[in-house]
């Protein structure tokens, strides 16, 4: 009688069976390395984008305003802040408080680690006229009114501006379950953030990081607010400034 040799069927099936366990083990571990190292590069993105706000305040005398997050790349003003244009109350104001990283303006790249373009938001103040200028870091006054200061083009915040500032507070939040909420900074000039991996989760923590009022979240990532959160104290910025000598 012949011998057969050979693989039977259960012993193919349990071959089969380790493999695709192997293959299953080795894609879990490649997909974990490529979200750990999108967000390395989201977060060096952040890093740069901070140090370009303060060369854009050096240069310009103003922290930039948010960029039109409606706009598509092909758009000629796509990725550049969005000032009130010479001639009315709000002359030299932001359009609006918070938008897009004005990539373009500042000379970065568009998109984050994962696709999406950076948020960014600015303490504006929003009443009018060039007499509320010195507590607009965003605002400036070319022409060099009293409230900017002399001589011309001085920056239009001085080291007693303190109002219209950001708040960032810890999430209400955590994985599921209700959380005490702390403030972690009263005195922000700015807030840029990347939306992560799992980008706009529509919860109530990531809703306060998508409008324009004062108020941002942060904290470590999970399902319910994965936002990589950064933000430019007015301590650190107004210290950077007058070590500089940009401040009147």
């Amino acid at each position: 009688m012949l011998k057969q040799s050979g693989f039977s069927l259960l012993e193919l099936a349990v071959v089969l069976l380790i493999i695709g366990i192997m293959l299953a083990s080795g894609l879990g571990a490649f997909s974990g390395q490529m979200a750990a190292q999108r967000h390395r590069e989201s977060k060096l993105m952040l890093e740069r984008a901070n140090e370009a706000l303060f060369g854009f305040a050096l240069a310009n005398h103003h922290l930039p305003c948010p960029a039109d997050p409606a706009l598509a790349n092909t758009e000629a003003t796509a990725g550049m802040q969005e000032r009130q244009d010479a001639g009315n109350a709000n002359a030299y104001r932001c359009v609006r408080s918070y938008g897009d990283l004005p990539w373009r303006e500042l000379g970065l790249p568009e998109l984050d680690a994962w696709g999406r373009r950076l948020k960014y938001a600015v303490a504006t103040n929003p009443g009018g006229g060039t007499a509320s200028y010195a507590g607009d870091f965003a605002g400036s006054n070319p022409t060099a009114g009293t409230a900017c200061g002399l001589p011309t083009n001085k920056p239009c915040f001085t080291l007693q501006s303190a109002s219209n500032l950001l708040t960032l507070r810890s999430a209400t939040r955590r994985n599921g379950a209700a959380a005490t909420s702390r403030i972690l900074v009263s005195n922000a000039v700015a807030v840029i953030y990347s939306e992560g991996e799992l980008g706009a989760l529509g919860t109530s923590d990531e809703n306060d990081n998508r409008n324009a009022d004062a108020n941002y979240r942060a904290d470590t990532p999970d399902a319910e607010l994965d936002d990589m959160v950064l933000w430019l104290p007015s301590s650190q910025f107004l210290y950077q400034m007058t070590q500089s000598r940009a401040l009147p």
